[in-house]
């Protein structure tokens, strides 16, 4: 079975509608639609399993941007290529773990540091299988206390400030500590690093904002990557790197011999985690105008094309989903917009902005959402039930 990506978001049917859920209260019928020409975010006080015929009118569809047509035709040449039979550099099937070990470093070089030195099956998608260096290991074992549940925040493209907002609510509620292991998959290996370097979750808000009016004035498609190296740049703190080394797991995307899916958890400077978080989001043809990147000499694409939410060092890892889990066919997700069908936007919706940014405040109700989600899985999650004991990162600052 192929991987789940963004642009399964559009291959199954009523993509362009919302989703119908059973009304909690039938008394209240309220509809409230914050309107944002051409785009519209719909947020419903209820809904019904039988919409209306109002409901059930097809909207003529928008034009598609330049960005939005590009990230959908690289996503899915992506896609599909992630989902053909890989095989190793001898033509050998590379389906037995034991193999790993014989392809020597995973830059070829062979050396200890580079040599794979764990394989992790994903426990929602056991047929996925992520690959540690050695040097990524050893900075695991060096943390002296991981707190659980970790916490792994997956690809969204730019939905980030949905991430932004459900990390504010865990953060402020004690569910992130310093000690909590983090992972994320593209924007959520975006949000991961800030999360880690102590920055406030608002003014990552801000940051975005700052990254969404420049590509929304000067364009998204083929200059995002640029763009989004300068904010980082400006945004981490010079230590950046050694707040993540051993705590943050980054995926990314190898794709020869064969794609597969690599953690990266150690980071030599802030330029090396950049690099890592930049690889981490590179929708290929979208981020720049070449079809992949290099990252440590190694060809590389949008880690979220071989699995949204890659596993934490944690015992136990909650995952955070930008977009509907119910429509991506996955189980096992923690936080996600079906956490409160109430308020949310319709897959194409979601879609469009993941690759193209909405207006300010389209962002600042998405980080709301993000927060309201959270807080809602929260009710049935206690922190006092779930997390172990350990130093709590306070007002969004490690201390």
């Amino acid at each position: 079975m192929a991987p789940p990506s963004l642009s399964s978001l559009l291959h199954s049917p009523n993509s362009h509608s919302s989703f119908s859920f059973p009304n909690p209260n039938p008394n209240l019928t309220h509809r409230y639609t914050l309107r944002t020409p051409p785009r519209t975010l719909t947020f419903l006080s209820t809904s019904n399993r039988n919409p209306s015929p109002t409901d059930q009118s097809s909207p003529a569809p928008a034009k598609k941007s330049i960005a939005v047509a590009t990230g959908e035709l690289f996503l899915g040449l992506a896609s599909r290529l992630i989902s053909r039979p890989s095989r190793g550099p001898n033509g050998e099937e590379a389906a037995s773990v034991a193999m790993f070990e014989n392809y020597g470093g995973i830059d070829g070089g062979g050396t200890s540091k580079e040599r794979i030195g764990a394989v992790l099956e994903d426990e929602i998608e056991p047929e996925v299988v992520w690959e540690q260096r050695l040097k990524d290991v050893e900075a695991e074992r060096q943390r002296r206390v991981v707190t659980s549940p970790g916490f792994s925040f997956s690809a969204a493209g730019l939905l980030f400030p949905y991430h932004l907002g459900v990390a504010q609510f865990l953060i402020e509620n004690g569910y992130i500590k310093e000690t909590t292991p983090l992972a994320g998959s593209s924007a959520g290996a975006i949000v991961c690093a800030v999360i880690a370097s102590g920055a406030s979750m608002d003014e990552a808000l801000k940051a975005t904002k700052i990254l969404a009016e420049d590509c929304r004035n000067r364009g998204t498609a083929f200059r995002l990557g640029a763009v989004l190296r300068d904010v980082l740049d400006k945004f981490l703190p010079e230590d950046a790197h050694i707040r993540s080394n051993g705590r943050v797991r980054v995926a990314v995307t190898q794709i020869l011999w064969r794609p597969r899916g690599l953690l990266v958890d150690k980071f030599d400077s802030k330029e090396d985690l950049i690099n890592a978080v930049f690889t981490s989001s590179f929708i290929p043809g979208y981020l720049a105008p070449r079809p992949a990147t290099f990252f440590r000499k190694r060809l590389c694409i949008d880690g979220g094309l071989t699995l949204f939410m890659p596993p934490t060092s944690a015992k136990q890892t909650v995952r955070v989903c930008a977009f509907p889990a119910s429509r991506l066919g996955l189980e096992g997700i923690g936080i996600s917009p079906d956490c409160n069908p109430e308020n949310r936007a319709s897959p194409r919706e979601l879609f469009n902005w993941a690759l193209e940014p909405a207006e300010d405040h389209i962002l600042d109700r998405l980080f709301e959402l993000g927060y309201q989600d959270a807080a809602v899985w929260a009710k049935e999650n206690p922190v006092s039930e779930l997390v172990d004991g350990g130093p709590v990162v306070g007002n969004g600052l490690a201390q």
